[in-house]
């Protein structure tokens, strides 16, 4: 039996739904339902404190300066949300696409690094090279969400992930928007949505305005 199968709830402070979409308001922008609410589930019944604790990078080696310390994890998590949007609006538009699948890379996106420090019982120090694994696992036994998003968490860090490689148009998007994402030298890149805790941290970060 999977490790997630055993964890009925992840400890975290998210006491609602309404506190969970003050901080993550993307997830909103996931159309489906039953996308939309499994994403939720995920969060609240599975997302531990250290995802909005810690950084992205815990050498400061892949990730850009405002990414590396508080809520550093998650300002990269709206950023491959902000690729994931604008890249796959072509694909979705060429009939590449469905916008069921654009809704699971959304729901992908926002997840794929959860769990970046592994199972907090484990109490990492470092980020962990199988946290692909991890997230998919927790979305899928926690949240409940289809195959169709957990392929597309497993496959997120493409040829350097301990999941498989990408092998669809969808499963490329999700990878290429982390990767464009990342890098030290990008702290300024915009995000949608930035709650009181970024501005406290980084008062300077770019906000999209609009859509």
């Amino acid at each position: 039996m999977e490790k997630a199968e055993r964890v009925n709830r992840i400890l975290n402070t998210l006491d609602s739904e309404d506190e969970l979409l003050r901080r993550m308001p993307e997830i909103n922008k996931i159309e489906d339902d039953d996308i939309r609410e499994g994403t939720i589930r995920t969060y609240m019944k599975g997302c531990p404190d250290d995802f909005w604790e810690r950084g992205s990078s815990s050498t400061g080696k892949y990730h850009a300066p405002d990414e590396h310390g508080e809520w550093g994890n998650v300002i990269h998590t709206k950023r491959v949300f902000k690729e994931y949007c604008n890249i796959s609006e072509s694909y979705l538009h060429a009939d590449v696409i469905t916008s069921y699948e654009r809704d699971c890379g959304k729901s992908a996106a926002l997840i794929h690094d959860m769990m970046k420090y592994g199972w907090p019982s484990d109490d990492n120090y470092h980020t962990v090279r199988d946290h692909d694994l991890i997230a998919a696992s927790v979305a899928k036994h926690i949240g409940g969400l289809p195959d169709d998003v957990t392929d597309l968490i497993v496959t997120h860090m493409g040829p350097w992930g301990e999941g498989p490689t990408p092998n669809t148009q969808n499963q490329w998007l999700v990878h290429l928007a982390d990767k464009s994402a990342s890098g030290t030298k990008q702290d300024l890149r915009a995000i949608y949505y930035a709650p009181d805790e970024i501005r406290d941290i980084e008062p300077d970060i770019p906000v999209i305005e609009s859509d």
